[in-house]
């Protein structure tokens, strides 16, 4: 059986191959740098759930980029898509809508992820 990894190894494995800031991470995890601090340093700490339901998320959101190095995905997440914003700052507030599951925004991950859209804006 394998050993799960733990909240160090994935926050660290996002970091790593994103380039992001320990801040953004906080910021886009609805986590406070604290928080992610003691996720890091201190095990068997307990990582507030919805902070580690978006850092899963952002995981797959940045594995999903095009680009091969930390400094091309950084760049890929910083690129404008659909209506002028860039993917952070979709998902900043895909995250933040009314506290509901990723899943359950309306949004597609064709959206999220640069498709063009249908007109619509997202609010």
């Amino acid at each position: 059986m394998t050993e799960q990894p733990t909240i160090a190894d994935r926050l660290n494995h996002l970091h790593t191959i994103s380039g992001l800031d320990w801040g953004l991470i906080a910021n886009l995890t609805c986590a406070s740098l604290m928080t992610v601090h003691y996720g890091l340093t201190r095990p068997g700490f307990r990582y507030p759930p919805r902070a580690a339901e978006l850092l899963e998320a952002l995981i797959k959101l940045v594995e999903f980029s095009p680009a091969t190095t930390p400094e091309g995905r950084h760049a890929w997440m910083r690129e404008p898509i659909a209506d002028g914003r860039t993917r952070i700052q979709w998902f900043a507030a895909l995250s933040r809508r009314n506290r509901i599951p990723l899943q359950g925004t309306g949004y597609t991950p064709a959206q999220l992820l640069g498709a063009t859209t249908d007109g619509g804006s997202p609010s």
